[in-house]
């Protein structure tokens, strides 16, 4: 009966081990570009997939986040306001390949497609620039997503490296504020400390409030960060659509941003400006999975695991004190025969 017990508990802790065996994989970040490989679906722009920049001559900190045209819900309209410094006079045009309308619009509230075939695009990003692709990740299949980077002088390649992340919508509208901040003109010390190298962190910030930062960003899950790279795999399975509810903001849905990132950014470590153009190839693979467990399994199996690490003691010594209270079984005591005389 022991022994039964045993392996059902043995059989629930492993199955969640092995069910990966019985899913596709499709590599790690390591792997080779052949995993976004496959038959190509035609995008449609703006409906599986849309493009947004942000650009250095577009800042708009201190004009847009203090508009007072907003909706119902609490959204900006849009970056209907003129740009804090359009006048930049660092702005060579010659490496800002960017359209207007790709850093002048907000990113759209309404959710696209939901994506489940593959697809490829080129983009370009400018010199201490930003590039994004915005899409809407499936939960139901597993997504790889290959980024290769090269720059662009006098229309010849050479090798170029860049910042590449992955990130909600949340996530990507911080990303957004720390560019606006880092380029415009009236950000205080706080905000300036974004671009401090590690001996002026050191040096300027004291100790106390070192580990305070009110201007940080972070990408999904605080994993797909690849700095100062060409080329990038990442792959990516979601336990589920990406929906939050909060009693002050009500239900969001959060999408997914593939950020290519040109510009020398808060984060220490990370690719600087280069000044040239970017060009990234990128590609997007999904494969739909076979098996795909609930959420509640994980707790299942830690709950069984700790239950079963609590229990064992109290049952062995319990059978250690019941073993000694068996019932002996008395021998029938018998004479030896006598002797016939």
């Amino acid at each position: 009966m022991l022994q039964r017990r045993a392996l059902i508990l043995l059989t629930i802790l492993v199955f969640p081990l092995l069910s990966g065996v019985f899913s596709p994989n499709h590599g790690f970040a390591s792997a080779a570009t052949d995993d976004c490989k496959g038959e190509l679906s035609q995008i449609v722009w703006n409906e599986t997939i849309s493009h947004h920049a942000e650009v250095p001559h577009n800042s708009y900190w201190g004009g847009l986040y203090f508009d007072e045209d907003w909706d119902d819900d609490g959204r900006g309209k849009g970056r209907t306001s003129e740009p804090a410094d359009s006048t930049n006079e660092g702005y060579d045009p010659t490496l800002s390949p960017e359209m207007p309308w790709m850093y002048q619009s907000y990113h759209s509230p309404n959710p696209l497609r939901t994506l489940r075939t593959n697809i490829a695009t080129n983009i370009l990003i400018g010199n201490d620039s930003v590039g994004a692709l915005r899409v809407n990740l499936s939960s139901d299949h597993r997504t790889t997503i290959c980024v290769e980077i090269q720059g662009l002088v006098a229309g010849a390649t050479v090798p170029a490296s860049a910042d590449v992340y992955l990130m909600t919508t949340s996530q990507y509208e911080s990303y957004e504020l720390s560019y606006d901040r880092m380029h415009g003109d009236d950000f205080g010390f706080w905000f300036n400390r974004e671009s401090l190298s590690d001996d002026e962190f050191v040096t300027e910030v004291s100790p106390e409030w070192a580990a305070f930062d009110v201007t940080g960003w972070k990408t999904y899950r605080d994993a797909h960060v690849y700095e100062n790279t060409d080329s990038v795999v990442m792959s990516v399975a979601l336990d589920g659509p990406e929906v939050y509810s909060s009693l002050f903001s009500g239900t969001t849905y959060q999408e997914f941003f593939i950020v290519i990132d040109a510009w020398d950014n808060s984060r220490r470590g990370d690719a600087g400006v280069q000044n040239k153009i970017l060009t990234a190839d990128v590609s997007v693979s999904t494969v739909e999975r076979s098996v795909v467990l609930p959420n509640w399994t994980v707790s299942i199996t830690f709950f069984v695991f700790f239950m079963s690490i609590m229990l064992a003691p109290v049952i062995i010594n319990r059978r250690y004190m019941n073993a000694g209270l068996e019932p002996q079984i008395e021998t029938e005591k018998q004479l030896m025969p006598s002797l016939n005389q």
